[in-house]
């Protein structure tokens, strides 16, 4: 049997990033992880906050009202594991967030990490993630689907 490893990070859905991001850096000291940095921009966009020893990360992102994506608990696993749960799910025809059967070409290209998105039967919304990045290029031939 497959087994997820700890928490990576929890999306977080606000009205207004800039007053979130001050709020978690100054109550929780979460300070934005420089890595993430690309993934500030675009459709789906987010600000990874994390504490000093990177142990605890929550992926801020902005609600745009109905179009937003719910928040996600998202689990890392290693490259191999991440393969092998593509295929679980594909088995068990786990639905992504838009909709569609889980299958290789789901996974999402973050530069230094992949994704795969997905619901379960009741609409809750998870992540797998795993940063064997270089790996997992050679093995899955991504196209740089960024998130």
């Amino acid at each position: 049997m497959l087994s997820l490893g700890k928490i990576d990070h929890i999306h977080i859905r606000v009205s207004d990033v800039t007053k979130a991001i001050a709020w978690y850096h100054r109550v929780l000291g979460l300070s934005a992880d420089p890595r993430y940095k690309p993934l500030q921009d675009g459709e789906h966009a987010m600000t990874m906050m994390a504490n000093p020893s990177g142990t605890v990360r929550l992926a801020v992102g902005q609600d745009a009202g109905t179009t937003a994506l719910p928040g996600a608990v998202a689990f890392v696993v290693n490259g191999q594991d991440f393969l092998d749960w593509i295929d679980q799910l594909a088995g068990e025809r786990v639905a992504s967030r838009d909709g569609q059967n889980i299958a290789r070409d789901s996974v999402r290209d973050h530069q230094f990490f992949c994704s795969i998105s997905f619901v379960d039967p009741f609409g809750n919304p998870f992540e797998i993630v795993s940063y064997d990045h270089t790996w997992l290029s050679g093995k899955l031939k991504l196209n740089r689907n960024p998130a």
